[in-house]
């Protein structure tokens, strides 16, 4: 039932780059199997630390699929200095337990497309992407197009590129905002991802782009897309709300 409160461990921590880990929790068996969730969802984590909760937010990063077959529900979290919720899981040991509430949210795609899907996000924002995997395979196998803008700010931050560009029928760019050099065989482009909106040839009748990420980078998408032409129902979004971390 989503939003309800569910038991979890904690079994696997991975740094994924310098400044982001990909935590994998296991439900308590008996609710794992009635958590249900649809691709781009996020969930909630809550735990306390000297008496008092904290909740933070995280989309989950693994797909429905993945997540029936192993078991475990992956998040990416980025790590912020002197962050509550980055200093605990940095020296959490698996076997922690807390509790997920979730799924949330409506970041979620439908079966087809009329025009192309341009997905972009930023940070862990590129988390809700990975999770359709499977769904993006499907729909650029049957003719959508599909392109991922993923943005960072160094090339040491990036995060989930082999999953991406696995996907032969996928388009793929790597936006680097603060390096001096890029390299365009391994998807690299300089700038932030808005960059790249001109060179997608956006059709305002039919495209539709998803954004996730920092407020920022979303708000001033907005503003691009619709002086292109793009109608809000043309544009979904999720804003990753700075929470201290």
């Amino acid at each position: 039932m989503p939003g309800s409160l569910l038991s979890a461990k904690l079994v696997k921590t991975e740094q994924l780059s310098a400044n982001t880990l990909q935590l994998s929790f296991e439900l308590v068996q008996d609710e794992r199997a009635s958590f249900n969730f649809i691709a781009g969802q996020f969930v909630q984590l809550q735990f306390e630390i000297d008496g008092e909760l904290h909740k933070r937010s995280y989309s989950i990063a693994n797909s429905p699929d993945d997540f029936k077959a192993t078991g475990q529900l992956q998040v990416a979290l980025s790590l912020v200095s002197g962050g509550i919720a980055s200093e605990l899981f940095q020296k959490a040991s698996p076997g922690t337990e807390l509790n997920i509430a979730g799924p949330f949210g409506v970041l979620t795609l439908p079966e087809t497309f009329p025009g192309q899907l341009i997905l972009v996000g930023t940070g862990t924002g590129i988390a809700p992407y990975r999770s359709m995997i499977p769904q993006l395979k499907t729909l650029s196998d049957k003719g959508t197009a599909v392109t991922v803008l993923k943005g960072f700010r160094y090339r040491e931050e990036s995060i989930y590129s082999e999953d991406f560009t696995q996907l032969p029928n996928l388009k793929y760019r790597t936006c680097l905002s603060r390096e001096s050099t890029v390299n365009t065989a391994n998807y690299e482009y300089a700038g932030h991802v808005q960059d790249q909106f001109d060179a997608l040839y956006l059709n305002p009748e039919n495209d539709v782009v998803y954004l996730c990420g920092n407020p920022s980078m979303i708000d001033d998408c907005v503003i691009l897309l619709r002086d292109r032409g793009l109608s809000p129902r043309q544009i979904k979004r999720e804003k990753y709300v700075y929470s201290g971390h």
